[in-house]
């Protein structure tokens, strides 16, 4: 069924795909908190951090089904152009994620005292699990059927990009249940800018582990300080985003230019040849 939809409406089962992806992790959590509950166990004290290792393992579910589904598990193995190679293809935001880094450990850290070694790696763990599931369900399943529905010409990538990018914001709506609506809102429109970025790499590499990489070392770096000395959780961070955000969308959309100038534009075709090479055949006669 859902190779059917895939192939017949293709932008739809992108949206069920969100919708499912979302739903199943919420359950997650409200199914972690019922079975808490029940145990007679102290709902508050569970690590926000090892909550959210639980919500992305259901996320990363939802996306394995739709690529097993759908015949495109392949795609979590693919080289492309090799993991290395790629990270320099990424490096203008791992360039910026580092800067960011080093000024909020350098201006920004407390003077209490760091949380324990555990509660570090639950943090660590639990910020890449977002990147693993997130790019798993937005880049693998989503950006890769909008370039097959698009395909590989300059203007078919652009748009698989962008809507994938525009999936990717309003997937951040969910915030809204903890969240301040302004911040949530900053949120949306810096990780559409974000999404239109990591597909680009996605494309220009053929390896769904760069832009992984690079997406879970931002969530880290993001919220760096809070992961280290509790003094922040993730809904407190988004509540604080304000208009300056609105810098970082033009910030993170400019080199996306870059990697699909017209010069470079064919590197996609060759990363997808073989997922391409149905929608590029002509019909029969």
């Amino acid at each position: 069924m859902l190779k059917r939809l895939r192939e017949r409406r293709p932008v739809l089962y992108c949206v069920v795909a969100e919708i499912l992806f979302l739903l199943f992790m919420m359950v997650a959590v409200y199914g972690l908190a019922f079975g808490l509950v029940l145990t007679g166990a102290d709902w508050s004290a569970l690590d926000e951090y090892a909550m959210t290792i639980f919500q992305e393992l259901a996320g990363i579910a939802v996306a394995l089904v739709f690529l097993f589904a759908t015949g495109r598990q392949h795609l979590l193995t693919r080289r492309g152009c090799g993991f290395l190679d790629g990270l320099l293809v990424g490096m203008y935001p791992l360039g910026l994620i580092c800067y960011s880094m080093v000024v909020s450990l350098t201006l920004s850290r407390p003077d209490s005292p760091m949380r324990s070694p555990l509660q570090i790696l639950t943090f660590v763990v639990g910020m890449f699990s977002v990147g693993i599931a997130e790019e798993f369900l937005f880049r693998a399943v989503i950006a890769e059927t909008l370039l097959e529905k698009f395909g590989p010409s300059t203007q078919g990538v652009w748009k698989a990009c962008l809507l994938s990018g525009l999936l990717f914001g309003c997937a951040h709506l969910t915030n809204l249940l903890g969240s301040a609506p302004f911040g949530v809102l900053m949120q949306c429109l810096f990780t559409i800018s974000i999404g239109t970025l990591l597909g680009a790499i996605y494309f220009r590499t053929g390896n769904i582990w760069v832009p992984v990489f690079i997406h879970g070392f931002m969530d880290v770096s993001s919220i760096i300080i809070g992961g280290l000395y509790g003094t922040e959780t993730v809904t407190e961070a988004v509540s604080n985003y304000d208009a300056s955000m609105l810098s970082a969308v033009l910030i993170y959309i400019l080199p996306v230019l870059f990697l699909l100038r017209r010069k470079r534009i064919g590197q996609v075709a060759l990363n997808f040849q073989e997922e391409l090479a149905p929608a590029q055949q002509p019909p029969a006669e």
